[in-house]
């Protein structure tokens, strides 16, 4: 796979960043593309990036819930992983809302990415962003 001038760099620093903050790569380590996940002990935090796109994929699961957000950024991903590696170790339920806000104060979009139904819905406000977490059925 190929990238265009910088991606690559761009690729790489978000892989040792999020490698430094303790996060585990899935898949991607060694590619042209982010998958990474952290755990905490009220969920698992997975960040995907691939090459040419202005977005980073952030995942939240927990045993009841799952959030799948998909969150832009203008020239660098820096600010919008400053926020999650800080609160990477406290992100739960609990402090979902207040996570939601701040993102929304960095982001230019935040979206919660398209289920069956196909439309993705824009995030603006702290509520929308507690509706993303909805419950998920466990067999």
């Amino acid at each position: 796979m190929t990238t265009s001038p910088g991606q690559g760099d761009l690729i790489d620093d978000i892989q040792v960043r999020l490698e430094s903050c303790g996060w585990q790569a899935e898949s991607g380590q060694g590619w042209r593309w982010v998958d990474h996940t952290y755990r905490n002990d009220d969920a698992t935090l997975r960040i995907r990036y691939l090459p040419d796109t202005s977005a980073i994929r952030f995942d939240f699961e927990s045993e009841e819930h799952l959030a799948r957000l998909s969150i832009s950024f203008q020239d660098s991903p820096d600010r919008i992983l400053d926020l999650i590696t800080r609160d990477q170790s406290s992100l739960s339920e609990v402090t979902w809302r207040a996570f939601v806000a701040s993102l929304i104060e960095l982001s230019p979009r935040v979206l919660s990415p398209a289920d069956e139904d196909g439309d993705d819905e824009v995030i603006s406000d702290p509520d929308e962003g507690a509706a993303a977490l909805r419950e998920i059925e466990w067999e």
